[in-house]
This record gives structure tokens, C-alpha cells and sequence, in this order.
């Protein structure tokens, strides 16, 4: 049985055992039994409906069928391939279909209130900012004082930066200073059009870069209650913005328009509203103004969730969707686990007939328009270099995703051969950066002049990336020393391996990298020196141990760990996560079935991890010398992308996932285990400021004294005689000394 169906078998049981029946067949319209099929992606919360309400339609014969999609977008290039029939997206879901041009229809709004749209954003103001005869917005706004409710880290509520971005542009000119970032700007062009504002909490993600920006604008913190507006400011969000307005911090705000009618007390039965209505007013886009108790003129308005569909399954989705009444939300059976897949709290709402989303979008006032913006002139990009046609079809559908909200300058995604050739694309400014391992941070900054700016992190030490001494428990090796005069398997040439080593058993042993790299082991096999520019000699030397294929020298963990397995190595230099592979019997080659019993060598310094060095598991590499601004630039660009789609994501259901599967597939662009994507002042903090042996750290600060056989073979004579000519020193100034 091959390796393929073994795997297949054993996702598929996995699958089982939740009861959640899951439909990969590819070029298919619906079931091959006729079924409907519907991507469900599952929420943010304890309960999986994926898992506890699928059954129910297998059980009962509905003619329906579940299909987990990893996220929202997955659900619609699903649709797209024909391998699903439907599901709910939200008004920003069909933005990015119509940005990808998927075709699909949208069949029903799913409603839980009685109104046309699921928010109205409002403008409300203090009446003494009002003119006494008509006016432009631009005179009645123009050096007031702005409560704005701010965008935080963990709610979108009221205004995604897209939004947030659109009313400001209605108002206040755009500025594109070249010499300040995109976020830079739009601030900057608040703090002018306004004479002081509260905009609290977060502006960029980055600590330091928010503590920047707020130092440079103060007035748009000068509203606040506490000179920092964090998120922690009695006048930060909604109701905080509202409580500004009304205690006459500010003199103007932008809010939901629910919000405001509860604040106010307006259509409400409550006797005591936090604020009387007396002294404001709705102000409209036109400069015009009317009372609080009047109906309201609205700025923006979003749409409700809908349900999409394929178009073949156009007539089949809307017939079933709109045959689900309020007494389904209660029913035990397939159309009451319906209701809760989709999570429909009132009867759907049909749209005869069903229209394509831009037409259903552009119902609602100002949404469409707010992700048509123009942006400035020559436009701003962060070009992303890519290695495979997934991981640039994976950076466009984030480049999409982040587009939505408001993350700019936007993503644009290249594509070459292999690591090498996108280091080197960001060396020539043909991409601003490119995502790779530890492993190419020597190369990187010695041979393009780059630098990470950004780390992929995880706290889990064993899914780090660690170098660890590995030897066969039966070996006559009991520290680190004994690995004197052994051979030694590496990963690759010229990676965290090769040079964690090599540097601690210089510094330990104290000897120079010539003899720590050519006379320290009897034997290394480093696969990947036969591509740098070094003799043939050299090249026989650190390959000849090495396994082949094709006549092509065979690199990576696996043949590290394969050689000590099987005796050609007596020290494989790789990592925890490797070694657990190896011990849990998840690799499926033929060699890895034989059991062998090994341990590790632990450093004296690092008897508790026991690792020679450790890093994290991916980094964002620029150039070395560009812009204090471009590098501001990229931080912001990728933490925002982090924030809204990585591990802690702030939506119900989930958007798109940085970090998670692709097309079915693990670690593409990103890995799947990192946590967050931050700077380098996270290895300054706990618990990554406690471990020692980091290989980022050492490197970073000090590439001078990493061990190249490239700069060691030429001069190889002279280390040799260098001993001997100190000697020779020393004895001719003894002699002249003495005589």
C-alpha cells in the first residue's frame, strides 16, 4: 500500500471519528449522489458545528453534504473549482470574490433584525460647531475637535481602516508625502484638517513604532482622557467615542448608528439615556444637519451576510435556503442543523432574482465605493518573493484578503526558481523582501547584504527550530568533548547547523575555525559545499560521506538522521522536531523503519533544553540599507497582516489564515506553528530573553568569526604556519633580547 493512501486513509478516519463527512472529489458539480454540498468554516468558539450538526444531515438523508473549508477564502475558491455548491460570506467575503472574479451569485441575505442593512454608520456632532446658515462639510469640520472610535486589535466594530479610511476621505484631502508611510500620512492629514482629535488605541501594530507616531502627533491624542490613548482610554471605541462627544472632548465622532440611538435614548423605553439628545445633531455628508429624533442621514452601510452560489446551482441553493421558515430554527432534525450551520437566526431573506455581489453591494451606500478608493500617485507595493506557484497563489489571496481591511501598501507577489534567486531579487530591489528559514540568514546578510526585519515565532520549544548533537545510545559518547575525532552528519553546508556548531566547539574547545572545520572530526558530510566556489578537493572531502542520488549529493535533516541510523555517521546535527518524527515512526521511508536507540549530547551550558543553538522558525528578510520609512513600511504591513489573519485573528469566522492549511497542504509561504509575526525586540523578552545559545542573537551581532571552507581553503597553508611563524617571532626576540 503506498504512502499516499495510507495517509488518505488515516485524514479520512480522523474525520470519522467527529462524524463530519468530508468531500474532496475534485471537477465535480454536486455529490456524486446528488447532494448539495456546503463549505462550513468553523467559529471562533467552543462549539464546532463542522462536528456536531454534519451528521445530522448525513443521517437523515437531506441531500446535503458538509464540506470544512479551512477559511472563508478557501470556501470561495472551492465554489470556484466547482468542488462546493454555497455558502454565507460576509459583504467583505464578496469583495475579495469579486477582486479574485469568481463567479458566483448571491441568493439570500440571512437577516436577524427587521431592516434593510446590518449597520448604518452616522456623524453626529455638538451643536455649538453648527453655522447659523448652510454650509460645506468642509466648514463646519474643519479645526473642530474629532472623537473617533478607533480600531483595535481584537474587534472590527464599527470600522475596519478601510471604512475608517473612507469616511476620513470624504472630508479631508489625501495626502502622499513619499517621505512618510502610507499610515504616516493619513494621520498626519487628520492632525492637519483637525485641531485635535482622540484617535486612542493602537495606530501600526508595532510597540515602538505606535509610541513613535503618537509622539509625533499628539494632538491627535490632546481629546483623550489619558495623554497615551491606548486602548485602554475611557474614550476609545464606540461608546467611548460617543462619551467623548458627550462630555465635550470633542465636538464631532462617527459611530454605528444603533450606538447612538441607545446612548441618546431615542426609540428606547429607558427613562434615564446616558445623554439627552438636547445639544447635537446628525450632520450629513452635504454640510446639512438635523436632530437627533429625526431620521437619520447615513454615511456608510453595510450589508448583511449572504449566501453565494455557483451558478449551475443557483436555482437548487435558493429553493432550498428560502424554503427554511422561523420554525426550522427550533427543529431537532436536518433543517433545524441547517439553520445552524449557517447560523441563521430568522427566516432568510430571497433575492429574486439572485444577483452578482457587486450589484447586491452596491445597495448599501458608500460600501462599494469604499474599496474602490484611488490611492496615491506613482502607487506604493510590498513586492513578496515566492518560490512555488502555491506559495504565490497563497501570497495573492492574502495580498486580497489584506486588501479588504485596509492593509497598504498592499502585497504584490513574484515569482523564482528557489530561495537563492529571491534573496538575490531583493538584493537588486526586484522585491522589497522574501520569507525564508534561519538557515539562509549567513547568506543572506554575507553574500546580498539583507537582514531579517521579521521573525516567525512560536513559545514551543520542541517546534523551534534547534540544532541538537544526536549519537546512538550504544556510542562511547558522553559529552559534547567526545565528539572529538567522530564523524558528523549536517543538514547543509553553510546553515544554523553548520555554524552553531562550528562556533561552539571553537569557543569551546578554543581553537580556530580551520581546525574546528578541517581537523576537529575525522569526517563531515555538508551537503551544498559542492555549490559554492571552492576546489574539487575541498568538495570530495565534505561530500564524499554523503549520500547520492543520480550523482547529485543528498541534503536536509533526513539524510543527516538516515546516516547515523544506519552507521555511516557517528553525530547528526538536527532537530528536536526531526528526532520526534523519528522516534514517534512518522517518517515513511524504508530506512526509518529500522529502530534505533538514540540519544542526544547536551551541552554543559544547556543541560535543560539541551539544544547547541535555537531560532525561530522563519523570518522576513529586507535589505540592509533601505529606508528608516520603507522599513517602518514592511513591520506595519506584515503585523497588520498578522493581526487579521494570523493565530488570533479577530473575526467570527475566520477570513483566511496566514499560518494555516493551503490547498490542503502545511508550511506554505508560512509555517503552521508560529504564533505571531514580530520584530527582533522579541528575543529581548520573556521567555526567549532567558534561553541561551540563540543563533539569531550571535549571528546577528557578530558575523565575522562564522567558519567558511570558501575563505579557509586558499589560505589553509597559512593557518597552518601560523603556529610555527609565532614561534619563530618569539625565538628571534628572545635571542635579540638576551644578547
Amino acid at each position: 500500500m503506498s504512502i499516499t493512501v495510507i495517509k488518505m486513509k488515516l485524514f479520512c478516519f480522523i474525520f470519522f471519528c467527529v462524524g463530519v463527512r468530508l468531500v474532496q472529489l475534485q471537477g465535480l458539480g454536486s455529490g456524486s449522489d446528488g447532494n448539495l454540498r456546503v463549505c462550513i468554516v468553523e467559529g471562533r468558539g467552543p462549539l464546532k458545528r463542522g462536528a456536531t450538526f454534519c451528521p445530522l444531515l448525513d443521517a437523515e438523508d437531506s441531500g446535503l453534504e458538509c464540506v470544512l473549508g479551512s477559511d472563508q477564502l478557501d470556501c470561495l475558491r472551492r465554489i470556484s473549482k466547482g468542488t462546493v455548491d454555497f455558502g454565507v460570506f460576509s459583504p467583505e467575503d464578496l469583495i475579495a470574490a469579486q477582486w479574485a472574479d469568481i463567479d458566483v451569485l448571491v441568493t439570500n441575505e440571512l437577516r436577524n433584525r427587521h431592516r434593510p442593512f446590518e449597520r448604518s454608520v452616522v456623524a453626529v456632532v455638538n451643536n455649538r460647531i453648527l453655522p447659523e446658515h448652510e454650509s460645506s462639510l468642509d466648514a463646519v469640520l474643519r479645526n473642530s475637535s474629532l472623537c473617533h472610535p478607533g480600531v483595535g486589535v481584537n474587534t472590527l466594530r464599527p470600522l475596519s481602516d478601510t471604512l475608517s479610511g473612507y469616511l476620513e476621505s470624504l472630508i479631508i484631502p489625501r495626502a502622499c508625502d513619499p517621505e512618510l508611510t502610507l499610515t504616516e500620512n493619513r494621520l498626519k492629514a487628520i492632525g492637519e484638517f483637525f485641531n485635535r482629535a482622540c484617535k486612542a488605541g493602537p495606530w501600526v501594530p508595532d510597540h515602538d513604532g505606535d509610541l513613535e507616531l503618537k509622539r509625533k502627533y499628539r494632538s491627535l491624542c490632546a481629546a483623550c482622557a489619558s495623554p497615551d490613548c491606548s486602548s485602554e482610554d475611557k474614550y476609545w471605541g464606540p461608546i467611548g467615542a460617543l462619551q467623548c462627544l458627550a462630555e465635550g472632548a470633542g465636538d464631532a465622532m462617527w459611530g454605528e448608528l444603533d450606538d447612538v440611538l441607545a446612548y441618546f435614548g431615542i426609540n428606547s423605553t429607558s427613562k434615564s439615556p446616558a445623554m439627552s439628545p438636547e445639544g447635537f445633531s446628525f450632520l450629513c455628508r452635504d454640510g446639512s444637519y438635523s436632530p437627533l429624533d429625526a431620521p437619520p442621514c447615513t454615511w456608510l452601510q453595510r450589508p448583511w451576510p449572504v449566501v453565494i452560489a455557483k451558478r449551475k446551482a443557483v436555482h437548487d441553493v435558493s429553493k432550498l435556503i428560502s424554503s427554511l421558515k422561523e420554525e426550522d430554527l427550533f427543529n431537532n432534525h436536518w433543517r433545524g442543523a441547517l439553520t445552524a450551520l449557517l447560523e441563521i437566526r430568522q427566516a432568510p431573506t430571497p433575492l429574486n432574482p439572485p444577483r452578482v455581489p457587486l450589484d447586491y453591494l452596491a445597495s448599501a451606500k458608500g460600501f462599494r465605493e469604499a474599496y474602490s478608493q484611488s490611492g496615491c500617485d506613482p502607487p506604493r507595493h510590498i513586492t513578496l518573493c515566492t518560490t512555488t506557484l502555491l506559495e504565490k497563489n497563497k501570497c495573492e489571496w492574502l495580498s486580497e484578503a489584506g486588501a479588504v481591511y485596509g492593509v497598504n501598501p498592499p502585497l504584490q507577489c513574484i515569482l523564482r526558481d528557489d530561495h537563492a534567486a529571491c534573496l538575490r531579487a531583493v538584493h537588486s530591489r526586484e522585491s522589497d523582501v522574501s520569507v525564508a528559514s534561519g538557515d539562509a540568514i549567513p547568506t543572506a546578510m554575507r553574500d546580498f547584504n539583507l537582514r531579517p526585519l521579521l521573525f516567525e515565532v512560536t513559545p514551543i520549544v520542541e517546534k523551534m527550530d534547534t540544532v541538537l548533537a544526536y549519537v546512538r545510545a550504544d556510542a562511547i559518547i558522553s559529552n559534547m568533548a567526545d565528539l572529538r575525532g567522530k564523524r558528523a552528519a549536517f543538514p547543509r553546508y553553510d546553515g544554523v547547523a553548520w555554524h552553531s556548531v562550528l562556533r561552539y566547539i571553537q569557543k569551546k574547545e578554543k581553537i580556530n575555525c580551520y581546525d574546528a572545520t578541517f581537523n576537529y572530526f575525522s569526517e563531515i558530510c555538508a551537503p551544498g559545499v559542492e555549490k559554492y566556489n571552492t576546489t574539487s578537493e575541498i568538495v570530495d572531502k565534505f561530500t564524499s560521506a554523503c549520500y547520492k542520488e543520480d550523482g547529485r549529493v543528498t541534503g536536509g535533516e533526513m539524510a543527516a538522521l538516515r546516516a547515523l541510523v544506519e552507521g555511516r555517521s557517528d553525530v547528526a546535527f538536527i532537530s528536536m522536531k526531526t528526532f520526534k518524527m523519528y522516534q514517534n515512526k512518522l517518517i515513511m521511508e524504508p530506512w526509518a523503519s529500522t529502530i534505533v536507540d538514540i540519544i542526544s549530547i547536551c551541552p554543559e551550558e544547556n543541560t535543560k533544553y539541551c539544544y547547541i543553538s535555537w531560532s525561530n522558525i522563519g523570518h522576513i528578510f529586507a535589505a540592509n540599507n533601505i529606508t528608516e520609512m520603507r522599513r517602518h513600511e514592511i513591520i506595519t504591513v506584515f503585523t497588520k497582516l498578522d493581526q487579521l489573519f494570523g493565530k488570533h485573528q479577530p473575526f467570527h469566522s475566520v477570513m483566511f489564515t496566514m499560518y494555516g492549511q493551503f490547498n490542503h497542504q502545511l508550511d506554505i509561504l508560512f509555517h503552521n506553528n508560529t504564533k505571531i509575526l514580530t520584530t527582533e525586540n522579541i528575543l529581548n523578552m520573556h521567555p526567549y530573553s532567558s534561553m541561551p545559545l540563540n543563533f539569531e542573537r550571535s549571528f546577528l551581532n557578530n558575523t565575522s568569526d562564522s567558519c567558511q571552507i570558501t575563505d579557509l581553503a586558499p589560505s589553509a597553508a597559512a593557518y597552518k604556519m601560523a603556529p610555527m611563524f609565532l614561534l619563530l617571532i618569539s625565538a628571534l626576540l628572545t635571542y635579540i633580547l638576551s644578547s
